[in-house]
């Protein structure tokens, strides 16, 4: 008696599962390998997908006992079909052509062809469109007398690959010849499939009004038919229409429509990886960090199942971002959120504790400031740096003369302003004063006593007092005004200075 343990995943109710499950008894009971097999492809045919290859080893076992080509070569399309289902592409073509060496010592030659439909479908999708043309123009030739739909779906078929390798015309060509087969064949179940083609045929021709008009009309009848995989696709031409034509958000729409039966069906193949970066090229002009790092991480478990069932393509795939820069990509992300997060919280306490603060603050230094700028205005600024001393004198380590030597044409870059130029930097100073970095950052630190960014700003500062004190016309001008003049950077130019006594983020004009 067979134990019923390993029949997992038959809808036992139908009536169909009752006889296969007889017929598996009989053919044990009589000890018949070949009925036996047959039954185990019964069975895999009812059951769910996902049980499918429990049944695989068994039916290839009980195919090889009965040595005969047909039920070997039918076996292992059963079982090459059920890898196709689980989207193992390349264990498909492996058994699809195990399947052709045994079927083409027959004289079946529907079934011999209906395994060179099999594999060149499968090579379609693995990437060997070459190949899959060859095979695909065989079947036309054999199904247009035999079988209608095998017909019908080899031009399908080949129009697809003549898509994927550039021939458009020829693709075109065998889309309109399969419409005009449909009618006159009144097989009309095809024709959504030959409009949705032309459709992605006409997007390659970069005639994105007519690819739009032909893939929405095919929309209705591919949903109603649960057609996830053209579905997918479908939206995702849609989106690149509309991003060729520059209408970004409608075409992002449509993306994350793709993404969604992406990650419902866990269904991917390599032209639909460009959807993840067309996202992740969105959300990063939009500054979405969020949304930027969502979808990397999906391209990056994309690219894990191209590279395990896409192997032939996966050179040849173009890649806007390739792993390395995705990983990067991804951490420079998490790191600047982290960033921003910790940013975000320290400003919202520091500007809720704050707030009244400031308002009084602003008030009391607003008046404190007017009173210190009359001032200015009257007194003459103290010096602000430090009389040279003596070069013998000297702490450092430097040679006494060129110490002497550095500081004249420090002192003659002061005589000629030459502190107003702006994005002085340590190299630039050195360059001025014609020696090293380390001359001048130890020169400045003992005999102007602060560092060069001080040293610069400082000066800066006092040419603005000057400017302020004999020229009226200045003291209208805004602080980021006055910073130009003087070659500052920031506008924020009036950082506390001792000789000018102010310590002002406000205009000079609200001091008149």
């Amino acid at each position: 008696m067979i134990s019923i343990a390993p029949l997992a995943g038959l809808p036992w109710r139908k009536k169909k599962s009752f006889s296969s499950i007889k017929r598996l008894i009989e053919a044990k009971k009589h000890k018949n390998s070949q009925q036996q097999a047959s039954a185990y492809k019964a069975i895999m045919h009812l059951v769910e997908k996902k049980f499918r290859m429990i049944y695989a080893d068994s039916l290839l076992i009980k195919a090889k006992e009965s040595k005969n080509d047909i039920t070997l070569g039918s076996a292992y399309l059963t079982v090459g079909a059920a890898f196709y289902d689980n989207k193992e592409y390349t264990k498909a073509l492996d058994n699809y052509i195990i399947a052709n060496s045994y079927i083409s010592k027959t004289e079946d030659q529907y079934l011999i062809h209906k395994v060179k439909y099999t594999i060149a479908q499968t090579k379609y999708y693995l990437g060997y469109f070459d190949e899959a043309i060859a095979i695909f123009t065989d079947c036309i030739n054999f199904f247009k007398e035999e079988n209608e739909t095998g017909y019908l779906k080899s031009l399908h078929g080949i129009g697809l690959c003549y898509n994927q390798v550039g021939r458009y015309d020829l693709s075109s060509f065998n889309n309109l010849l399969g419409i005009r087969a449909s009618k006159e064949l009144e097989n009309e179940e095809m024709i959504p499939y030959f409009i949705n083609s032309e459709g992605i045929n006409q997007y390659k021709l970069k005639k994105y009004q007519k690819a739009i008009k032909l893939l929405e009309e095919t929309v209705p009848e591919i949903e109603k038919r649960n057609d996830y995989v053209s579905q997918t696709i479908t939206w995702f031409y849609l989106g690149k229409c509309f991003w060729e034509q520059n209408e970004k958000d409608k075409a992002v729409s449509y993306f994350l429509k793709t993404d969604q039966l992406i990650t419902d069906k866990n269904f991917i193949r390599p032209d639909l990886r460009e959807n993840y970066e067309l996202l992740i090229e969105y959300y990063s002009s939009n500054n979405d960090l969020v949304k930027q790092l969502k979808y990397i991480n999906k391209l990056l478990a994309a690219d894990k199942i191209l590279n395990n069932n896409y192997k032939y393509l996966s050179y040849k795939i173009h890649k806007e971002f390739d792993t390395k820069s995705l990983i990067q990509a991804k951490q420079d992300i998490e790191n600047k959120m982290v960033f921003n997060k910790r940013i975000y919280t320290i400003t919202i306490v520091f500007f809720s504790t704050s707030i009244v603060g400031v308002t009084i603050w602003h008030f009391r230094t607003k008046r404190r400031y007017k009173q210190r700028f009359n001032e200015m205005m009257k007194n003459k600024p103290a010096e602000v740096f430090q009389e040279p001393v003596h070069a013998n004198k000297s702490k450092t380590n430097i040679n006494p003369e060129l110490v002497k030597e550095i500081l004249q044409n420090l002192k003659k870059f002061e005589d000629k302003k030459k502190y107003l130029e702006k994005d002085i930097s340590l190299v630039k100073m050195a360059s001025m004063l014609n020696t090293n970095t380390k001359y001048v950052s130890v020169i400045i630190s003992e005999y102007r006593g602060k560092k060069l960014t001080n040293y610069i700003n400082d000066l800066k500062i006092d040419h603005i007092v000057e400017l302020l004190k004999n020229h009226n016309k200045y003291r209208n001008y805004t602080n980021k005004a006055l910073a130009e003049e003087v070659g500052l950077a920031q506008p924020k130019f009036l950082p506390k200075h001792s000789s000018a006594g102010i310590n002002s983020p406000l205009p000079i004009s609200s001091t008149n």
